[in-house]
């Protein structure tokens, strides 16, 4: 049996650093975008990403990217 996948879709979560808590450990906050193109190469999801941290003060610790694709028969 097939299975076909639609609704795909993707976005991106950039993690920055937003300083240290009293522990030591860093307090990290995100911001999350959305419609990304599904079939949009990672490495040039990363580029972007990074070009887009660069308009931040924060500094850039991760980025996440999530798909999400439905299965259907």
């Amino acid at each position: 049996m097939p299975v076909n996948i639609i609704n795909q879709s993707s976005r991106i979560r950039l993690r920055f650093i937003d300083g240290v808590d009293g522990e030591g450990k860093e307090k990290l906050v995100s911001k999350t975008y959305s419609n990304v193109k599904g079939d949009a190469d990672d490495s040039d999801i990363y580029a972007v990403a990074v070009d887009m941290a660069r308009l931040q003060t924060k500094s850039l610790k991760t980025v996440v990217r999530t798909d999400e694709k439905e299965l259907v028969e």
